[in-house]
């Protein structure tokens, strides 16, 4: 199989992550139908605790693999990557199982003290399953990544996906009737038969890869072996850190999700209230802000291996070449996104839920979309250039700040507090991270190219869409149809406005081009 290149690559994930995401909000939707705004805040908790312990079994371990066999096939060295497969393995299959029994012994305790209800128990257990078999995926996708295969782990996904939605469907419909505790038990069933097909899949491409490599490569000669301690010693240098990032994230994000609730309720709502209201924001809401961001999580997951190798190699204009470009796209892709949700934001709540609290959440948090995507961009390029240590500081100061105002503000204002507490910690973060960035590449950032001018665009798409659908379209469709239109016109205008202002060039698109062999 042909490498691909780094835009190659990213549209391959990028397919794959909006393709997911729908098929995610698709789920979302319907288990909202069905659980309702409380149940979808009991769900939402359940996942935080699962997703915890996802974490601690798997966290770093794509990343580091990635960047390792990235670096040797960079050394030419790639009779080492058998080595690193068999280390990564082993140490993700000895610490998921140890993860996965812990959570089926605790599955109980937890579904009673940490999410309060104790129907959630037969889901975690269920869910507890599928660790080790993605904890083992996870090093299948990095080593697909640092061999540019992209498109072996984005089919899984896909197949994956399919297979949750389809069985999700299917078992909660089925048991729901039944009672919370069937529901709940075949969201978990669903997700993890998902897992281990994804698994399945993974290993058998990953069998196959390896066995062409041996009958292709077997007698050539590269660089001499290096031995398992020096890689162990490499893989856990790159991992520790990234690691170190996820679990103290994802410990601060349960300790976050359990006192939002618990102030909501201090804050004078009932339990159902407070749970509503949290299954309303995390689980419906933060979706569709998240939705738009996949071609920037593409990147990212992309970057780490192609700026790791062009550093290793000291290729430093390279590097800032690609982060340049990578920023500039982020600046023009979040700015568009904050003028569709300021603009569709009731409409789009309505027409996906019906329910017209989402949208003023919705229109508020998207004032800070610009400052979630930059973080996810410079995070992964960060990562790429050697930087994990810069991500788990700054990542520690926003956790504990985000627990401490939770803990004393959301009592008092209630989740207008809430709000207001996401949007500080989003600018936050996102600032230390691209400041950080500066710094080490040098670049300098572009007032007018990466804000400015797209800003205008923006403003002139929401505005001019607007006007287009309130004259020639306000009686003739429906709200989703209207939505969908606008949006499209909104993206229409926003590009012919960046050409015209010259933010957008010939020479952007040359490098698209360049980057995308089917263009020629």
């Amino acid at each position: 199989m042909k490498e691909q290149t780094l835009m190659v690559s990213t549209l391959i994930l990028t397919a794959t992550s909006f393709f997911t995401r729908t098929i995610g909000m698709i789920s979302i939707v319907f288990l909202s139908h069905i659980l309702g705004a409380e149940g979808i805040g009991i769900y939402e908790l359940t996942m935080s605790v699962y997703t915890t312990a996802v974490a601690f079994a798997s966290a770093g371990l794509s990343v580091s693999v990635s960047k390792l066999v990235a670096e040797e096939l960079g050394r030419r060295a790639p009779h080492n990557i058998a080595k690193i497969m068999r280390i990564a393995f082993t140490f993700a299959l000895s610490l998921s199982f140890l993860i996965s029994i812990l959570l089926f012994i605790g599955a109980p305790y937890l579904a009673m003290h940490i999410i309060h209800d104790s129907h959630a128990s037969i889901g975690l257990r269920l869910l507890s399953i599928s660790i080790p078999f993605i904890s083992c995926s996870s090093c299948f996708k990095g080593y697909f990544y640092a061999t540019k295969k992209t498109v072996f782990p984005a089919s899984a996904d896909i197949i994956e996906q399919i297979v949750k939605m389809g069985l999700i469907l299917t078992l909660v419909q089925l048991y729901s009737p039944l009672g919370l505790s069937y529901a709940y038990g075949a969201i978990g069933l669903g997700l993890t038969i998902g897992e281990m097909t994804s698994w399945s899949y993974l290993g058998s491409l990953f069998i196959l890869d390896r066995r062409k490599y041996h009958q292709a490569h077997n007698k050539e000669n590269s660089i001499a072996l290096e031995s398992s301690t020096n890689l162990f010693i490499r893989l856990i240098s790159i991992l520790l850190p990234i690691a170190s990032i996820s679990y103290i994230a994802y410990v601060f994000m349960s300790i976050e999700n359990i006192l939002i609730p618990t102030g909501l309720k201090k804050f004078g709502n009932s339990f159902q209230e407070s749970m509503g209201l949290y299954g309303m924001l995390k689980g419906m809401v933060l979706p569709i802000l998240f939705f738009p961001s996949a071609f920037l999580t593409a990147f990212s997951t992309t970057l780490v291996p192609e700026i790791a190798k062009a550093n290793v190699l000291k290729r430093k204009e390279r590097v800032i070449t690609t982060t340049n470009r990578v920023l500039q796209l982020t600046f023009i892709l979040s700015i568009l996104v904050v003028g569709i949700f300021v603009n569709y934001s009731n409409e789009l709540g309505f027409a996906i839920y019906k329910n017209e609290a989402i949208g003023p959440m919705l229109c508020a948090l998207s004032l800070v979309v610009p400052f979630i995507y930059i973080e996810v961009v410079t995070d992964g390029i960060l990562k790429g250039l050697g930087k994990q240590m810069s991500c788990l500081k700054y990542s520690m100061l926003d956790s504990i700040c985000r627990i401490i105002l939770i803990y004393f503000l959301l009592p008092i204002k209630g989740m207008t507090a809430f709000m207001g507490i996401m949007m500080i910690s989003c600018i936050l973060t996102s600032t230390l991270n691209f400041n950080a960035l500066l710094n080490t590449t040098h670049i300098k950032f572009q007032l007018t190219n990466w804000l400015l001018k797209p800003s205008l665009a923006a403003a002139a798409g929401g505005t001019f869409s607007r006007l287009i659908i309130n004259r020639f379209f306000r009686y003739q469709f429906g709200l989703t149809t209207k939505v969908i239109i606008g949006i499209s016109l909104t993206i229409i205008i926003y590009l012919v406005v960046l050409f015209i202002i010259e933010c957008l060039s010939s020479e952007d698109l040359a490098w698209l081009k360049k980057h995308m062999p089917f263009l020629n």
